[in-house]
């Protein structure tokens, strides 16, 4: 579903796209419960930045990418792989085509990860956060090392600044899990974990420059209910300063002499790649932190 204070049917120009996917693994199901809580708190809150998002951005939100997985899953498991997958034995996050061509864990392609790409394709957004449980750890790109084994992305200081403040702005948990691996403060670069290869967050970033995370906000991947309320206290006001930084860095319009958009426009901002790809009416985003950059428009 798609929430804005106005037009929330429709893309408004020059005003981001954000969106919020849970439950892709069956079985963790805090982050659905927290985009559930974040339906009701947008729709009903007169919080002055939940109106300030409310008017800057359109929101879409897909509480439970793997509705199969979840029935299967069993309640108060907090370890197994019991409803990860979908009915077809399919993990969603190894399921998006990969960019340098590996091959997948499976070789059929989810009904589920065909939407989400249909939907990249159709949406230009520009901001996103895929939550995830099990652990308690922030992790950015890239989730597979590339050449000459790099895994560190060009745009690496908007991911570590925008995960340690995830993490910074929740409020203090118990979560510890003691097993997981955290490289910084709970935040983690996806390959320095452990390689994967056809994750979302990748897919989304390296074929839309969509500046995403993957957000394990749970030890326990699918705990009891009475817990939730204060999950949902913990991760509430970071959920909502997230969700607001697609309003940080540049934004704009390109166009020709006669304010027509120019067809297969990119924008290359200093040397990083990915370029930024202009949208069909000339827009074009980019999170930057402060600072002096260059752009360059092909």
């Amino acid at each position: 579903m798609a929430l804005s204070a106005s037009s929330p049917n429709a893309h408004v120009l020059l005003r981001p796209e954000v969106k919020y996917i849970a439950n892709m693994h069956g079985n963790e199901v805090v982050g659905k419960e927290m985009l559930l809580y974040l339906i009701e708190y947008l729709l009903t809150s007169n919080d002055t930045l939940v109106n300030q998002l409310m008017n800057q951005s359109r929101i879409w939100i897909m509480p439970c990418m793997n509705p199969d997985g979840l029935e299967i899953s069993q309640y108060g498991d907090c370890t197994s792989t019991n409803g990860r997958y979908t009915v077809n034995n399919i993990d969603l996050n190894r399921n998006f085509p990969d960019y340098y061509g590996a091959t997948l864990d499976s070789s059929i392609q989810a009904q589920e990860t065909s939407a989400v790409i249909a939907w990249l394709a159709n949406i230009s957004f520009v901001l996103s956060a895929n939550f995830h449980g099990g652990s308690f750890t922030m992790n950015t790109p890239f989730d597979r090392y590339y050449v000459q084994g790099v895994s560190i992305s060009d745009d690496d200081d908007i991911f570590q600044t925008l995960a340690h403040a995830y993490v910074n702005r929740t409020v203090q948990t118990n979560e510890n899990c003691l097993s997981d691996y955290q490289n910084d403060g709970f935040v983690t670069r996806g390959a320095d974990w452990y390689e994967i290869t056809g994750g979302m967050q990748d897919y989304g970033y390296l074929n839309y420059g969509i500046i995403e995370l993957t957000m394990e906000i749970s030890c326990c991947k699918y705990p009891v209910n009475n817990t939730l309320p204060a999950y949902w206290n913990y991760n509430r006001d970071a959920m909502i300063q997230y969700l607001l930084q697609a309003q940080r860095g540049v934004k704009g319009l390109i166009l020709n002499e006669y304010n027509q958009s120019i067809p297969s426009t990119e924008v290359m901002i200093d040397n990083r790649w990915p370029t930024v790809k202009v949208t069909s009416l000339g827009e074009f985003w980019r999170i930057l932190l402060p600072g002096k950059y260059t752009l360059k428009v092909t």
